[in-house]
């Protein structure tokens, strides 16, 4: 896996952290030099993000990173939307209206023998699946929003939450 430039993301996730370049180095086991790269432009290889990221516990210098190094789901950041649990709860709330108005089309199409999907079958599939992308997309930010205002990252929640999942089999045990 390739290295990736990180400084703008890396100074916005110390900032909010407060947490300087030397506590980072030391939290993370890397040289103050090294480091002091990565905030002026160098690249950083993966295994140094992922350092810093579990090091900082950053919910969205996490999800950045997985966006732009997996291209997982990025983080929801709007120059229009207010960053508020209302403001996302009323978002997710029409997002979910979206995808209830498409889900009839596209469980009658999944409900077809492969064989027998037209391409407007595959096209309203397409269509639900993404609008069901965009309620995850909301409904992650909203949790990640009433999780900060505990002091929780969603990495901690996760942790936490794990072995819930696992007795009721949504994952499997390691």
């Amino acid at each position: 896996m390739s290295s990736r430039v990180i400084n703008a993301e890396l100074r916005q996730a110390v900032q909010r952290k407060g947490i300087n370049q030397v506590k980072l180095a030391r939290g993370t086991f890397r040289a103050k030099t090294t480091l002091n790269g990565y905030f002026r432009g160098e690249p950083a290889p993966v295994d140094a993000i992922k350092d810093i990221a579990n090091y900082m516990n950053d919910t969205l210098f996490s999800q950045e990173m997985s966006h732009r190094i997996f291209k997982l789901l990025p983080p929801m950041q709007s120059d229009v939307y207010q960053d508020s649990p209302h403001t996302l709860d009323m978002i997710e709330l029409y997002e979910s209206e979206e995808r209830r108005i498409r889900k009839n089309k596209a469980m009658m199409a999944l409900a077809k023998n492969e064989m027998s999907m037209t391409d407007d079958d595959r096209e309203a599939v397409v269509d639900y699946a993404l609008n069901y992308l965009d309620e995850v997309l909301v409904e992650t930010r909203c949790i990640e929003s009433i999780l900060t205002r505990v002091n929780l990252s969603i990495m901690d929640a996760v942790a936490q939450r794990t072995p819930y999942w696992k007795a009721q089999n949504y994952l499997r045990g390691e």
